[in-house]
């Protein structure tokens, strides 16, 4: 019997071995061909895609339907798992995917009016752009048709795609819109802050340093008008409401696509630029992850027509790129969402007071059906102002995406078409949600910055939390007109930039937000193009990974006075370290000053708190203010209960405490990058860790802090888990032709087993950026046909239209 064992083991691993090969070889057959002829049928003429060494693709096409075209073809073969995850929440429609794992979120995103947009978007959609997506969607089938095996994700799921529809685009573009305007938890949050907090207490959580002469505002200006706060309702925000909050946070539900939109964006003038050219730097803050939020892509058609740069899977055209003219890029900013403390008549359970009269809410319900046939309703109830989000207490929830009017898609490929300013300014106009800042630059000379879609002009408040339904002057009033949206043009000082930052001072201008990033990026981004005299492309790209502590340079004065005697060594520290506060990956004060202040935020928060801190820890920004004002000014003081030298010095020792049982008593082998790790997580890997090693790219060792303009962050409850930062680098020079540069954390395909996977992360790590070189011109062999242009190798694909 032994004897039989010993030699069925061998065999045994052989034929696991064998079994290994064949899925992998399995597996391999749903990867793109980029050396090969496809027939396609809906294309007018052959159409040459060209991959570089990172299989970034160069379309050349005849027209500008036939280049959607292959767009389409090249996100379902390289993005489908991503693609399928986009349409599907874009249409509540996550059961189809998860059964029953996927009906809570599909209940609220369906309540939230997420797959309403979508609707609408598709009525509104002008004929031309109808067509354009048309063919877009024309190509998303054709890659799907080619697949014999699916990719591993829906191959595990046991998920069969269903062919894409116009309607699907627009779903896409519906979620995108969504999550890039979440401003609504931070006011749930503020809402339970006040039901726990004194009046005087919850002063706090509203104020910030806007007032301060030297605030860094993306457009400076002079005026400090008072802002009205609106009244501040005092409610209970029950614990269910917090948890359906969670199901739309993607960072708490892997069902969802990836979200957590922010940026920086900045651009030069040719009078502070070394080669007397524009100069523009775009990066793009996202959840970090595999398969990358972006697709690069390259699009060549017409009469030297172009549309180059960062796409989402699901959506024709680019978000953020250049063309043969114009270079653009978007940071998140619009606060677009409110909330309305609706009340209730004591006999009608579905009607709400409005300005003095009883109005009955609309009733909606949605069925739906799960793979066994069982069928679940949903229902919702739109009020005066938007569905109710929570029954006990009524709130409603009111968002721009509610009222597109006459606003589509058609924004973003005229955006992408536009060739100086004007044009731009035109495309800009028309777009609905998101509401976004640009950065601009073109061949001509011209830079500039702009807000860009739909803001409401509230009737009272700044958007910072819920106000009272009943009261119809609170109210929205419409929109802020298109022509007083804030825009910059060729401003003096030779720079613009923006990074989620504070647009304009109070009363300057219409608001497009009131809750916004902390300060030291903007501050760190303007100080340094202030100070260039020549800039370069390569100190752009320096600058994308400054990891210079804007925070603690601001921070540490105010808090190492308050040090006892105990700590006066690192007092000295901090001292010395403030003269250039760069948070290494081998530095030992950024590693201490980032651990302290978590120490802090929790002595100074919890203890009246209580559960509530649990809930203000996962909004960074919504802390971070109300810390920062609290250390940095005498606002507020009762906050310290007579305590503030010896809270401060008290988190210090527990910070150090907490550090050395993690890394042991040696200090000098403390380091940041010992405990911070940048990661990029699948979704699929989330759900099930036994998958992580295939679908994770390698967790890094890591600098940063989440204040640098290299930003590196990290939720407060996951602290050193880098899972936010630069989904995309690009530095771009605006000569008569544009050269630019870029790099993603992660690769431009979403297979596992592709080369082109993960084979951009060590570059992002690095700081590299990728130089984008274009082959001059098709590959005239077919098949196997390569081409060496500047030490690139290029591969082609031809899309033949089929007989």
């Amino acid at each position: 019997m032994r004897f039989l064992c010993r030699r069925l083991v061998p065999f045994s691993l052989v034929l696991l071995l064998i079994l290994i090969g064949c899925v992998y070889w399995l597996l391999q057959a749903s990867l793109l061909p980029r050396q090969s002829t496809l027939q396609v049928r809906g294309i007018s003429s052959p159409i040459a895609i060209r991959f570089d060494d990172y299989a970034r693709p160069f379309v050349h096409a005849a027209n500008l339907k036939d280049a959607l075209y292959a767009q389409g073809v090249l996100h379902a073969s390289e993005r489908l798992w991503q693609m399928e995850l986009l349409r599907l929440a874009g249409r509540a429609d996550l059961h189809r995917l998860f059964d029953r794992d996927g009906l809570a979120t599909d209940a609220e995103l369906w309540r939230m009016g997420v797959p309403q947009l979508a609707e609408a978007l598709s009525v509104n959609v002008e004929p031309e752009v109808l067509e354009w997506v048309r063919a877009y969607v024309q190509g998303i089938n054709a890659g799907l048709a080619r697949y014999a095996v699916l990719p591993p994700e829906l191959l595990l799921l046991g998920y069969q795609p269903e062919d894409w529809t116009v309607e699907d685009v627009f779903a896409v573009g519906a979620i995108i819109a969504f999550q890039s305007g979440n401003n609504y938890t931070k006011e749930l949050l503020r809402l339970a802050l006040r039901h726990k907090l004194s009046d005087d207490d919850f002063a706090l959580f509203l104020d910030d340093f806007s007032d301060r002469a030297d605030y860094p505002f993306v457009i400076a200006t002079a005026g400090r008008a008072a802002e009205q706060n609106g009244e501040v309702i005092p409610g209970e925000v029950p614990a269910h409401l917090f948890a359906q909050t969670a199901l739309l946070d993607p960072a708490r539900n892997p069902r969802l696509p990836r979200g957590a939109f922010g940026s920086n964006g900045w651009v030069v003038a040719p009078a502070k630029s070394a080669t007397g050219k524009p100069l523009f730097a775009f990066d793009s803050h996202d959840a970090l992850g595999l398969p990358n939020l972006f697709y690069e892509l390259h699009l060549f058609f017409g009469r030297g027509e172009q549309i180059r740069g960062w796409s989402v899977p699901g959506l024709p055209g680019v978000i953020n790129g250049y063309n043969e003219a114009i270079a653009w890029g978007f940071t998140n900013i619009g606060d677009t969402q409110d909330l309305f403390i609706e009340t209730r008549h004591p006999e009608q359970q579905d009607t709400f007071l409005y300005d003095g009269e009883w109005v009955a809410a609309e009733v909606q319900t949605r069925t739906l059906t799960l793979a066994d046939g069982s069928r679940v309703a949903h229902t919702r109830k739109l009020s005066r102002h938007g569905p109710l989000i929570s029954e006990d207490p009524p709130i409603s929830f009111a968002w721009t995406g509610h009222h597109p009017g006459e606003k589509g898609l058609g924004a973003l490929l005229a955006i992408n078409r536009a060739t100086d300013w004007q044009g731009f300014n035109r495309a800009a106009d028309t777009l609905l949600a998101p509401t976004l800042n640009a950065t601009y630059a073109d061949v001509h000379g011209t830079i500039g910055f702009r807000t860009a879609g739909v803001l409401p002009l509230r009737g009272r408040g700044q958007g910072l939390y819920p106000q009272d339904g009943s009261n119809g002057s609170n109210a929205w009033r419409g929109w802020v007109p298109v022509s007083a949206t804030p825009r910059l043009e060729n401003p003096a000082e030779g720079f613009v930039a923006a990074a989620n930052a504070r647009v304009h001072a109070a009363g300057e201008m219409p608001l497009v937000s009131a809750d916004n990033a902390a300060p030291y990026r903007i501050a760190r981004i303007q100080s340094q193009l202030a100070a260039a005299e020549a800039m370069t492309p390569a100190r752009m790209a320096a600058l994308q990974m400054d990891w210079y502590d804007g925070q603690a340079a601001w921070l540490l004065p105010h808090l190492l006075p308050s040090l006892s005697p105990e700590h006066a060594a690192w007092r000295t520290r901090f001292a010395q370290w403030l003269k250039n506060p760069v948070a290494a990956a081998d530095s030992v004060e950024a590693l201490v000053f980032q651990q302290w202040y978590l120490c802090l935020a929790e002595t100074v928060f919890k203890s009246r708190l209580g559960e509530d801190y649990d809930a203000l820890i996962k909004q960074n920004y919504v802390l971070n203010q109300a810390l920062d004002v609290l250390i940095a000014s005498d606002r507020h003081a009762q906050w310290w209960q007579g305590q503030r030298a010896q809270t401060i010095d008290r988190a210090l020792a527990q910070a150090l405490a907490m550090l050395e049982k993690q890394l042991g008593n040696n200090v000098a082998q403390w380091r940041l990058d010992r405990l911070q790790r940048a990661q990029a997580p699948h979704e699929l890997a989330q759900a099930l860790p036994v998958l992580a090693g295939v679908l994770n790219a390698q967790p890094a060792p890591w600098g940063g802090t989440p204040a640098a303009v290299g930003r590196a962050n990290y939720r407060y409850d996951r602290p050193f888990q880098v899972r936010n930062g630069a989904t995309v680098r690009v530095v771009a020079e605006l000569d008569a032709t544009i050269h630019a540069a870029s790099v993603m954390p992660g690769g431009q395909s979403g297979h596992p087993l592709s080369d082109h996977y993960a084979d951009q992360w060590p570059h992002w790590l690095a700081g590299d950026l990728l130089p984008i070189v274009r082959p001059a011109d098709p590959i005239q062999q077919r098949g196997e046909a390569e081409a060496n242009v500047d030490g690139t190798v290029f591969r082609q694909l031809i899309l033949e239209p089929a007989q």
